[in-house]
């Protein structure tokens, strides 16, 4: 028989459950992941992680403190500490969360591994997160209380709780009255080395840990449809020149313009941009619009045993400083097409390339340009 999905070894099912769920059971049965050395004492995980974390007193009050303080040294002053993003710390922890998420059809990205460890006496205050969260406890007892918050249907945004700020988007959610647990009936759920709790987004919960305490979180945020139509509506816009047109003078001055140019959206949106703006968001293959070399990246050929030669591809990184962002072997048959790249200053796309270079299979020139699109090499434009 085939082994069982990630999900399904964790909360017994194959899909993401419609309701808060719990399934307790021993460490053994879970991903190797969850059982390797480092997770064996909060200490040793706190002693080793390097990324950002905060810290608090969560059944005294809601505020967290972000600090770059060390987690290990944290926990001895009897903080719970949130360690936000222990995916690079452990091992195999980013190939877990990259196959969970081809599991969900979730875009890259979309999942993330966090730590909580307590002290003990200690826990998190009451919120609502905006976002899906599998916790898996792995040291320790802990009790999560949990209920539905009803006011707002697939929250979106930060968390919230009472005594908590509210971001700014939160405002349009809650025009019905913001969230509010109080008299809301709660359910426990007792947590032990094994069990696995899943909250989806907009549930009310709070912990208490009973003794010294570590759980992880993987924590889902797939892109909502609003993230979707905004991240493939701006850039698409920014390609028409009419609608980069500094706006000077007296409103009603360009509302005849604006009326035309948003009747053309609108058809547009109604035409075919439903499923674009989707496969957009995806990650679409490359062959489905142009491509643009990105400003500063360089693409370096240097001879190796033949048939193949190395290719080094560099990029600017946010501080305008070059890094390698690929160097390995390639086929001497593609250093034609990295030639013509080179020299390309306009967009294209693979057909364009592949009448320019019709002795070198589209297969080839496909996986050439995937891999320099990963490599910050070139750019995946809007379809228009």
């Amino acid at each position: 028989m085939p082994e069982p999905g990630l999900l399904q070894q964790l909360l017994g099912e194959a899909r993401l459950p419609s309701a808060v769920r719990v399934e307790h059971g021993p460490l053994s049965r879970l991903p190797r992941l969850f059982r390797q050395p480092l997770l064996q004492q909060p200490d040793r995980l706190a002693d080793a992680y390097r990324g950002p974390l905060s810290f608090g007193r969560g059944l005294r009050s809601p505020q967290t403190f972000d600090s770059r303080a060390n987690a290990g040294a944290l926990l001895q002053l009897g903080l719970t500490v949130f360690l936000q993003d222990v995916a690079p710390t452990l091992p195999g922890a980013l190939e877990f969360l990259r196959q969970l998420e081809r599991e969900l059809g979730a875009a890259a990205g979309s999942a993330r591994l966090s730590a909580f460890a307590s002290a003990g006496d200690d826990g998190v205050s009451c919120h609502y997160d905006a976002e899906e969260v599998i916790s898996i406890q792995l040291l320790g007892r802990k009790t999560f209380h949990v209920a539905p918050m009803t006011e707002i249907e697939q929250p979106c945004g930060a968390q919230f709780g009472p005594e908590m700020v509210a971001v700014e988007n939160l405002y349009e959610q809650a025009r019905d009255g913001f969230p509010d647990p109080a008299g809301v009936a709660f359910q426990a759920h007792e947590m032990q080395p094994g069990s696995v709790l899943y909250l989806p987004r907009g549930t009310w919960h709070r912990t208490e840990a009973l003794e010294p305490s570590l759980s992880l979180s993987i924590v889902l945020r797939p892109p909502v449809l609003a993230d979707a139509l905004l991240g493939w509506l701006q850039p698409w816009l920014l390609g028409d020149a009419r609608w980069r047109k500094p706006l000077y003078g007296a409103a009603d001055a360009h509302s005849r313009e604006l009326q035309s140019l948003l009747g053309e959206l609108a058809t547009r949106l109604k035409q075919n941009a439903g499923s674009t703006i989707l496969d957009w968001n995806a990650g679409p293959p490359v062959d489905s619009g142009s491509l643009l070399r990105v400003p500063g990246a360089r693409l370096r050929l240097t001879p190796a045993a033949r048939p193949r030669v190395r290719l080094e591809v560099s990029a600017l990184d946010r501080d305008w400083r070059s890094r390698v962002t690929f160097d390995s072997e390639i086929p001497e048959a593609l250093v034609p097409a990295i030639e013509w790249l080179q020299r390309r200053k306009t967009a294209f796309d693979l057909q364009t390339l592949g009448r320019q270079l019709p002795k070198i299979a589209p297969a080839d020139l496909r996986q050439l340009l995937e891999l320099l699109v990963k490599a910050n090499g070139l750019r995946q434009l809007v379809p228009r």
